[in-house]
């Protein structure tokens, strides 16, 4: 697979970073090899690793590596790369910690490579593992905390379809890319289901963020009803929230910026977001008794560390009780 630099027009140089091609990476004998810089396992990162990414993932990854790494490293010789430099280095970049830890991420893939092409020894340990970083896993930002009466007044001064949006959010703790991404077709109004199984991030389709993501979930009378009444005004388009101008999906930050934040900070709530109704959705899932369980398949999380190892995603009496428990709260 190639690399398209049509793609990604805004890296610098990129012709000189893909000069070298895998093929000819592969055929180089133990001098060349020996004496090659960095940049050309940054060129291998590109040609072999950077297509098999998700668009979003793809489009920050090749940034981080033509605008830090080939930057920094591309001409050193790869053998001179030690991973007390690349400690210092990482300490000193002025990025936020999650940042730091994808660059430190796309390095050991490119170290993985080196071996595996046998610019450095194949069994060598890949000096990534002993990078170590601080913050990666606490949150740098407080969320906000949203209280089912806040929600209800910022729900009543939105405008359509933006609020339904929000409910849809408060009510399933949906990402912002996987609400974006809704069609009709997702809905079943016999079995009164809603079945999540795209995103859209970036001006492009692709799968949901784990294959837990694209669980099936219960929908309640009220959900049902507030989307009947909005169906009529999508003028017969396949999306739920079809974009006035395009037809097609909605920009998330559009609907951020110009909708949500600005309506919220009149409540006190200016860095609300859609994740941070997310996290209300499990908070509010909580407090009304819902065991971790049955709040790891709402939330369709991969298991319950991120919402403490219960697995399965079958549509439960306790999930359809907790969702409908949920919505009467908000819609009351």
């Amino acid at each position: 697979m190639i690399f398209d630099p049509a793609e990604y027009p805004h890296e610098k140089d990129v012709r000189r970073a893909l000069e070298l091609t895998v093929s000819q990476v592969n055929s180089g004998n133990g001098a060349e090899k020996a004496d090659a810089k960095f940049m050309a396992i940054c060129n291998l990162y590109r040609q072999e690793h950077l297509p098999s990414l998700e668009h979003s993932t793809r489009y920050t990854n090749a940034y981080l590596l033509d605008d830090y790494i080939e930057a920094h490293f591309g001409h050193a010789p790869i053998r001179d790369v030690k991973p007390l430099e690349i400690d210092r280095w990482l300490k000193s970049l002025k990025l936020a910690a999650t940042t730091k830890a994808s660059i430190r991420s796309i390095m050991s893939v490119c170290f993985d490579l080196a071996a595996l092409h046998e610019y450095i020894p194949p069994m060598q340990r890949n000096p990534m593992s002993l990078i170590k970083l601080k913050g990666v896993s606490k949150r740098q930002k407080k969320v906000p905390e949203i209280t089912v009466d806040k929600f209800k007044a910022i729900f009543a001064r939105l405008p359509e379809p933006l609020n339904v949006m929000v409910l849809l959010a408060g009510a399933y703790g949906l990402r912002i890319s996987e609400l974006s991404a809704l069609k009709w077709e997702d809905i079943d109004e016999k079995r009164k289901t809603l079945s999540i199984v795209r995103k859209y991030t970036r001006g492009q389709l692709g799968k949901t963020k784990t294959a837990a993501s694209e669980a099936p979930l219960p929908m309640s009378d009220a959900v049902l009803k507030v989307l009947e009444e909005w169906k009529p005004k999508t003028d017969g388009s396949e999306w739920l929230f079809p974009s006035p101008r395009t037809g097609g999906p909605r920009s998330a930050s559009m609907l951020l910026q110009k909708g949500l934040r600005p309506v919220a900070a009149k409540f006190g709530l200016a860095d609300v977001g859609f994740h941070s109704l997310r996290h209300a959705c499990r908070s509010w899932l909580s407090s009304g008794g819902a065991d971790l369980g049955t709040q790891k398949d709402l939330l369709r999380h991969a298991d319950i560390s991120t919402t403490a190892n219960i697995y399965g995603h079958a549509l439960s009496d306790d999930m359809r009780k907790a969702h409908e428990q949920l919505v009467r709260k908000l819609l009351s």
